[in-house]
């Protein structure tokens, strides 16, 4: 049942595509068996994976920047109820900002490159970790600190031992949003402000109007998505859980 479950989502995309492609004719929705063969002969080409690895930098690049960011200014400012009160509302206004603006500022201030894309990445994700962390090391028990403080814990321990596990849930909610959001980011980015990378590839095929490419790239960045989201975030959430399971007990 369970795993019916997990096939079911995927059976109805596929039957919408099926009658999308159907409805609307390849020329306009190429059906999956089109896009299925556009992909495997892009996939033989070792181009087709410079221009993965390129996104995947970028995206990667992008997201660790926003992580660190968020590390390092949400830890003090979850801390600091007045530093919580400045900093805040100027995320929040950055969190307001959409990518598009950041594209064409950046365009002008660094020109075409990678540099757009990672930045873009960057400005996008770090607001929801931010406000995470920062929420995440607020709503800690001060208690805790209280006896670190009496027991004279150096700072390294207390962030080691009170604050990074007492903000986990926290930042792993955080981090499958931003991931979930770094791909779109990033092809949106080189769709407007690079020359190579999936975007960039999204926007020839858009440009020449060759509908099977631009299908197979779009699967193929959905596919990088969900890659990462089941091999890095998933496994990381059932070891929390796990952690948190009463011993002897099923799951």
């Amino acid at each position: 049942m369970r795993l019916l479950l997990r096939i079911l989502p995927f059976g109805l995309i596929l039957a919408a595509w099926l009658g999308a492609s159907l409805l609307l004719g390849e020329e306009l929705v190429p059906g999956p068996v089109s896009t299925t063969v556009e992909l495997a002969g892009m996939v033989a080409s070792l181009q087709t994976w410079r221009h993965v690895c390129l996104t995947v930098y970028r995206g990667t690049a992008g997201l660790l920047l926003a992580v660190a960011g968020a590390y390092l200014l949400g830890i003090p400012c979850g801390l600091s109820p007045t530093a919580m009160r400045v900093v805040t509302p100027l995320v929040t206004a950055l969190q307001s900002c959409p990518p598009i603006v950041w594209i064409s500022l950046l365009l002008v201030w660094a020109g075409v490159g990678a540099t757009v894309p990672i930045l873009v990445v960057a400005a996008a994700a770090f607001p929801v970790l931010f406000l995470n962390m920062a929420q995440g090391t607020a709503a800690l028990d001060r208690g805790l600190f209280d006896m670190a403080r009496l027991y004279r814990l150096p700072r390294r321990s207390v962030l080691r031992h009170i604050i990074l596990p007492g903000t986990s849930r926290y930042a792993l909610a955080a981090f499958s949003f931003a991931l979930g959001i770094t791909w779109k980011v990033t092809a949106t980015a080189e769709f407007f402000g690079s020359g190579n990378g999936i975007g960039a590839r999204i926007y020839w095929a858009y440009r020449v109007l060759d509908m099977p490419r631009l299908f197979a790239w779009t699967f193929l960045i959905i596919l990088i998505g969900m890659g990462l989201e089941t091999g890095i975030v998933h496994p990381i959430r059932d070891r929390l859980q796990a952690h948190d399971r009463p011993a002897g007990k099923a799951p």
